[in-house]
């Protein structure tokens, strides 16, 4: 009866084993981080869990997709669905600008992360007091900031050493750019031009925008760099700038009518851009937003700026 009851055991103890050394490894971080943060307004907060993510902000999202926590995801911006084809099926918040406290809770989330300038701001109050984590982010256009943000959604994540192998590699690839921009042979003066789906007149991007900083990253001057923000086109302003290049995201492109609606646009025909058609699109995303995928955007952009860096 002994030896029956010792086989027995011997058994069981053998499938447990097995068992186990059967099932996937499991993920060498915890979503029960209990992280302390310090975010955009200075407030240090203690992130006790990162289990169901609610993304506002492109950047956001592309970074916790780059740290491989996307399947934490249960809730995204408008924008973070449009153009990031693994958010297709993720509820969405709204646009970043305009979030809704009772519908973010209705996700059942345990952290929201945002940038400062999402909102409105009692949002990210009433989350808050319901209990959930928020983490806000500084609203920075520089590589500087994108790395420092990257840290601290790992961090928020318990993904510190995923979010430095981030880190170094962006370092990596704004080091290869670097090193191809310096066979450049010009400064193409660039003039941004944007044309939403509900716009009747396109704008152009002055200082301080995230296209105003790719814009210097790819070694290109924005001509229409005597205001911040955004302003409607004008003949007299186009004229006065003389780009030489006409930058567009590909959606704003094809709002346009391509580069014959592009020429129609105020002042354009009679600037060098015109008159060589001479109209440079990108990925929308690239603007949307600073993140982990910035070096690869600068250097498309670097190319287009400067066909003498072709490969």
């Amino acid at each position: 009866m002994k030896h029956k009851f010792f086989n027995a055991s011997l058994i069981g103890v053998l499938c447990f084993l097995i068992l186990n050394g059967c099932r996937p490894a499991a993920n060498n971080s915890s979503t029960n981080s209990g992280a302390s943060v310090t975010d955009a307004e200075g407030k240090t907060s203690k992130i006790a869990d990162s289990s169901r993510i609610v993304s506002v902000g492109t950047a956001t999202t592309e970074t916790i997709y780059a740290l491989g926590a996307g399947e934490r995801l249960v809730g995204v911006d408008n924008s973070s669905r449009e153009y990031f084809p693994e958010s297709k099926n993720i509820p969405t918040v709204g646009a970043r600008t305009v979030l809704n406290a009772e519908g973010i809770l209705s996700l059942k989330p345990t952290l929201l992360i945002m940038n400062a300038d999402s909102g409105p701001p009692q949002v990210a109050e009433q989350l808050k007091n319901a209990g959930i984590g928020v983490l806000t982010l500084t609203p920075d256009y520089t590589i500087d900031a994108i790395k420092s943000k990257i840290l601290m959604i790992a961090k928020a994540l318990g993904l510190e050493a995923k979010g430095v192998e981030v880190r170094r590699s962006i370092d990596g690839e704004m080091s290869e750019v670097a090193e191809l921009l310096e066979k450049k042979r010009t400064t193409p003066k660039v003039l941004f031009v944007g044309r939403g789906p509900n716009m009747p007149n396109a704008t152009m991007s002055g200082a301080g925008t995230t296209i105003d900083e790719m814009i210097k990253l790819a070694d290109g001057a924005n001509t229409m760099n005597d205001f911040t923000g955004f302003r409607e086109m004008t003949d007299e302003a186009v004229g006065a700038a003389q780009p030489d290049i006409i930058l567009m995201t590909e959606k704003s492109f094809e709002r346009s009518g391509g580069t014959d609606g592009v020429l129609k646009f105020p002042g354009v025909v009679l600037t060098p851009a015109g008159e060589n058609r001479r109209v440079v699109t990108v990925s929308d995303v690239y603007f949307q937003g600073f993140g982990p995928g910035v070096g690869k955007a600068v250097r498309e952009l670097a190319v287009k700026f400067h066909p003498e860096l072709a490969p």
